[in-house]
């Protein structure tokens, strides 16, 4: 997975995605898309091992509360499911 690096403040901003949470609120995601699309090449099934693939990589580029690790992985999967529409 080698995502470049952005060359600057502009370019990271433009490489962040808006996560949308079960109870309205939103959190920038620094490369949700690639993300996305990196763990949908993986062709997984299983429910759960995607939710801990998305969470494991979004925390490699993000800060993740640990509290919070459910509600990212809920979300995750959510908008997973909606741009690939795998596991139900």
């Amino acid at each position: 997975m080698a995502i470049k690096k952005p060359c600057c403040e502009a370019a990271a901003a433009r490489m962040t995605k808006k996560l949308n949470f079960s109870d309205s609120t939103q959190v920038g995601i620094l490369n949700l898309e690639s993300i996305l699309k990196d763990v949908a090449d993986l062709k997984l099934v299983d429910a759960e091992a995607i939710k801990k693939e998305l969470l494991e990589r979004v925390k490699t580029y993000n800060y993740v509360p640990s509290s919070a690790d459910d509600d990212y992985s809920q979300a995750l999967f959510k908008e997973y499911r909606r741009q690939f529409g795998k596991s139900k």
